[in-house]
């Protein structure tokens, strides 16, 4: 599926600044944040789960909010 207002002659003939413009204004960075963050506590939870401890505590890692400065784990 094509996007109805580029066609492949402007995307090639946009400047390369334009280009970088349009990623910038996606906010990829804050993306990227939060994508870490899930993988994150992907990673807790399997830890949690491979030593064995109980459902509750699995789920605590990725819906509990952590307080700022508090380590857990």
């Amino acid at each position: 599926m094509s996007s109805p207002n580029l066609s492949p002659t402007s995307v090639v003939s946009t400047p390369r600044s334009v280009c970088f413009d349009r990623l910038r204004d996606r906010n990829l960075g804050h993306k990227r944040s939060l994508a870490l963050r899930e993988y994150a506590l992907g990673l807790e939870a399997l830890e949690r789960c491979v030593a064995g401890e109980p459902l509750w505590r699995i789920h605590e890692a990725v819906f509990r909010r952590p307080r700022p400065g508090v380590r857990t784990g």
